[in-house]
C-alpha cells in the first residue's frame, strides 16, 4: 500500500508538472521523487514537537509550564519558534499536555517585546504568567526565532561558520514574525478549544499586537497594550515619508550587508547575564565595577553606590533612556512603604533572560513606517477597520507626564471601546514586574478582560 501511494504521488507531480509548464520538459521520475521527499520533510518539520512540562511547585502545585516548538520556513537553524503554555489544572496530575481551557472564554496570548523569551525562572505574582493562570486564565506566549541565535559576539559568526545562517535573518520581517504569530495562536487555539483570544503586546511586542490585528482581528476578542505599540493613529508627514523604492534599496543594501551589522544587541547583555546568576558578583564582565567618580551620569539619585552587578544594572537602567524611563528603580513609589517603583531582584530577573539580537530589517521598517497614517507599501499600520475592544497601559516612556491623556488625534484602531490608562511615574520595566505592576496593571487588565469575555 505504502508503495502504491508514493507512486500515486509521484504520478501526480508529474502530471502536475506537464499541466502548469509553459516551456521546458516535465519532471522526470526522478525529479518527482526527489520533490514527494522533499515535500514529506517538509511535512516533517512544519509539525510542533512537544518539548516537555514544569511544575510551579513552590508558587502553585497546579500552575503546570507545557511547551512545544517548530520549525518554520525556510527551515535554516535558527529558523524556530516555540510556544508556552501555563494554565492552572488541579485535575491533571499525569500532565496531560493538550487538555482544553478550563474555561474556554478565558484564553490569553501575549507577545513579548524586543529580546523578550520565556524562560525556566520561578513563577510569581509579579509575571503575567504567574498571575493570570491563577485567576481562570489559559495563558500562552512564544519564542520568537531571536531565542535560537547563539549568543556569542556578532564577530565570532563568520569565524564559527554561522554566516550563512545569520545572513537569513535579514528576511525576518515583521511580516514574517506575523505569520510566526499566527502559527503560534492557531496552536493555543486548537488545543485551548478558543475560537478567539484576548491578545497582549509588551514593549515591540505591542507593536506586534497592531501589525497582527491588521490582518488576523478575527482571532482576536480583545487588544491589550503593555506600555508598546501605537495609541493613536500615525500622522502623515509627506517632509518624511520615503517612497518604495527608497524601501527597496535599503532592504537590498541591509541584506547585502552594506548597512551595518544584520542584528541589533541589548545593551549590556553580558552584564546582565552575569547579574541573573551572581547578583552580588563585585565585578561586571571583563571589567571592575566603576567608582562613583567614574559614573557618566554621576552618582546614583538616591545617594548609594557601585557595590556590586545588582546596583550597576541599577544605575544602567535608569538612564538608559533618560532618567527613570527604562525603570524608575530610585524612586519611591507614592503612598507605599518605602519601596521603589522597581525591585533589584526582579530587574536581573528580567535582564537575565533577553536574547541577545533581535532582526535589524525589522527597525528598518519601523523607520519607513515613519510618517504614514497608513503606509501604501507595508501593510502593517492599516488597522481603522479593527473594532474590537482595546485598553492601553502607558508609563512614561509612552506617555510623559500623562500627555497621551490629551491628546487630540484619532485612536489606532477604529474601536468604539478605547481605554487608555496612565501609569504616572512607571518606568518601561516597571509596567511588566515592577513593585505595583500587580495592583496598577494586572489586575484592572484581569478586570477588563473578566468584563469583555
Amino acid at each position: 500500500m505504502r508503495t502504491q501511494s508514493l507512486v500515486a504521488a509521484c504520478a501526480a507531480l508529474l502530471l502536475a508538472g506537464a499541466s502548469s509548464a509553459v516551456a521546458g520538459e516535465r519532471p522526470s521520475w526522478a525529479q518527482a521523487w526527489q520533490q514527494w521527499k522533499d515535500h514529506q520533510q517538509h511535512q516533517q518539520k512544519a509539525r510542533w514537537v512537544y518539548q516537555g512540562v514544569r511544575v510551579a511547585t513552590e508558587y502553585d502545585p497546579d500552575i503546570r509550564h507545557y511547551s512545544w516548538e517548530i520549525a518554520r520556513p525556510p527551515y535554516g537553524p535558527y529558523d524556530k519558534i516555540s510556544v508556552h503554555r501555563y494554565v492552572k489544572e488541579p485535575n491533571n496530575d499525569k500532565a496531560m499536555p493538550e487538555r482544553p481551557a478550563p474555561d474556554k472564554r478565558k484564553v490569553l496570548f501575549i507577545i513579548n517585546g524586543t529580546w523578550g523569551q520565556e524562560a525556566d525562572r520561578p513563577l510569581s505574582d509579579e509575571s503575567d504568567v504567574g498571575f493570570f493562570p491563577k485567576h481562570g486564565y489559559d495563558v500562552w506566549t512564544m519564542n520568537f526565532r531571536t531565542s535560537y541565535i547563539p549568543n556569542m559576539a556578532y564577530e565570532r559568526f563568520a569565524e564559527l561558520g554561522e554566516a550563512e545562517a545569520l545572513a537569513g535573518t535579514a528576511d525576518w520581517t515583521y511580516a514574517v514574525f506575523r505569520e510566526d504569530i499566527k502559527a503560534a495562536v492557531e496552536f493555543a487555539k486548537n488545543v485551548s478549544g478558543a475560537r478567539k483570544v484576548f491578545m497582549a503586546g509588551r514593549s515591540r511586542g505591542g507593536t506586534q499586537l497592531f501589525i497582527y490585528a491588521a490582518k488576523y482581528a478575527s482571532d482576536l476578542k480583545g487588544m491589550i497594550g503593555l506600555d508598546g505599540g501605537p495609541i493613536y493613529r500615525g500622522v502623515d508627514d509627506p517632509a518624511s515619508q520615503r517612497s518604495r523604492q527608497q524601501y527597496q534599496q535599503a532592504l537590498a543594501a541591509l541584506r547585502a550587508g552594506q548597512a551595518g551589522p544584520l542584528l541589533a544587541e541589548v545593551a549590556g547583555y553580558e552584564d546582565g547575564q552575569l547579574g541573573g546568576v551572581l547578583p552580588y558578583a563585585t565585578a561586571a564582565v571583563g571589567r571592575p565595577l566603576p567608582s562613583v567618580a567614574e559614573l557618566p551620569f554621576g552618582p546614583p539619585p538616591d545617594g548609594s553606590d557601585i557595590k556590586d552587578i545588582a546596583d550597576l544594572a541599577a544605575y544602567d537602567s535608569y538612564w538608559a533612556w533618560g532618567a527613570g524611563l527604562v525603570t524608575n528603580i530610585y524612586t519611591q513609589y507614592p503612598g507605599g512603604n518605602g519601596e521603589t517603583y522597581m525591585d533589584k531582584k526582579s530587574l536581573l530577573s528580567g535582564r537575565a533572560i533577553y536574547t541577545r539580537y533581535w532582526p535589524q530589517v525589522q527597525n528598518l521598517e519601523s523607520a519607513f513606517l515613519a510618517g504614514y497614517a497608513d503606509n501604501p507599501y507595508l501593510d502593517y499600520d492599516d488597522t481603522q477597520h479593527v473594532t474590537v475592544p482595546v485598553i492601553h497601559f502607558s508609563g512614561e516612556l509612552s506617555c510623559p507626564r500623562g500627555t497621551c491623556l490629551d491628546a487630540q488625534r484619532p485612536y489606532s484602531t477604529g474601536s468604539a471601546d478605547f481605554t487608555v490608562k496612565y501609569l504616572p511615574g512607571f518606568g518601561h520595566l516597571d509596567v511588566y514586574y515592577g513593585t505595583h505592576a500587580v495592583d496598577q496593571v494586572k489586575q484592572p487588565m484581569l478586570e477588563w478582560m473578566n468584563a469583555r469575555r
